[in-house]
């Protein structure tokens, strides 16, 4: 029997990073997901711009039989109270019936440890009342940069509710590598709630002319964007002391933002990963989620059945 047969199986937000809701939600059930992941962004524009009411969109996902399964990426969670932005997530949550908010640790580098497990202690918390799970994200430029330190994170904070979003471009380029799987307790392995399925090729060919030009729109589209979710005060508190540990900061986030293939069409050991994460008895959710220029030229439908053809050709391998 192929691995994670009966997994949650999840279109990620930013494989469709343009797509209107409905053409999300369509997409997905044409190719076959249970549900969808989505970005704060997008529900402000299915709202504000599609003039789509909450409970139309409740509508559409249940006509197409697809649900919600998570709100990502929370970004400013190093707070003692809920943010403007954590707000807005807790709405689209409860409003679509989300099971999880992803905390991505993308502006945690200011922070001290202590502080970093304080903080999303804090947050697991506060969604809890929302009945959510909060699935802290490593990336590899910040303070929570591979694996075993969120691990770390979530067993000092010692809340029910915490689990990691197991991103494969963030793990492949973190600078661990398969014995960190090899070596999991079960205790741990339990705490890998999510996955987001991508791969990584080998050597990453540089932006053409026409790509750059679409890159620099889609981070001014993004800044912009995040202004709308977080609040002008909240952006550039959190933009100014932004602290990028990692040499190689900007190009690693520029090449996860751009670069992304879906998975087994790089040179990762993807099927070795998912192999033991799934003998550790890890029973995640399953996101296939794959930035990438080229979706820009392709319809919605056709890169979700790229992805799920790709993903069966990796459960099968």
């Amino acid at each position: 029997m192929p691995m994670f047969q009966s997994n949650r199986l999840i279109l990620s937000a930013g494989t469709l990073v343009n797509a209107t809701f409905s053409e999300r939600v369509t997409a997905a059930n044409k190719a076959g997901f249970d549900a969808i992941s989505l970005f704060p962004q997008q529900y402000l524009h299915a709202r504000r711009k599609e003039n789509l009411t909450a409970d139309t969109m409740r509508e559409i996902l249940s006509e197409l039989d697809v649900a919600l399964d998570e709100v990502d990426p929370l970004l400013d969670w190093f707070s003692l109270q809920a943010t403007r932005s954590e707000k807005l997530m807790m709405e689209m949550a409860q409003a679509l019936g989300a099971r999880s908010v992803n905390a991505a640790a993308a502006f945690v580098s200011d922070r001290s440890f202590d502080e970093i497990v304080d903080c999303y202690g804090r947050l697991c918390e506060r969604v809890a009342k929302y009945g959510l799970r909060a699935d802290l994200e490593f990336l590899p430029w910040t303070g929570v940069s591979n694996l075993t330190t969120a691990l770390k994170v979530i067993e000092q904070a010692d809340q029910p509710n915490a689990g990691v979003m197991f991103d494969f471009w963030h793990f492949f380029n973190s600078g661990e590598d398969l014995d960190v799987l090899r070596k999991l307790s079960a205790e741990q392995a339990a705490r890998i709630t999510s996955l987001q399925l991508n791969d990584v090729p080998r050597t990453i060919s540089p932006l053409t002319g026409g790509q750059n030009w679409q890159y620099i729109k889609d981070m001014m589209q993004s800044m912009v964007d995040s202004i709308r979710v977080l609040g002008w005060d909240a952006f550039l508190n959190t933009a100014l002391k932004a602290r990028y540990p990692h040499p190689d900061a900007q190009k690693m986030m520029k090449d996860a933002l751009c670069s992304r293939v879906f998975p087994g069409c790089g040179d990762m050991p993807v099927v070795e990963v998912l192999s033991i994460l799934h003998d550790k008895g890890v029973q995640p959710a399953i996101g296939i989620e794959v930035f990438n220029l080229e979706h820009h030229a392709m319809s919605s439908i056709e890169v979700a059945q790229r992805a799920m053809q790709e993903y069966r050709k990796v459960l099968t391998d």
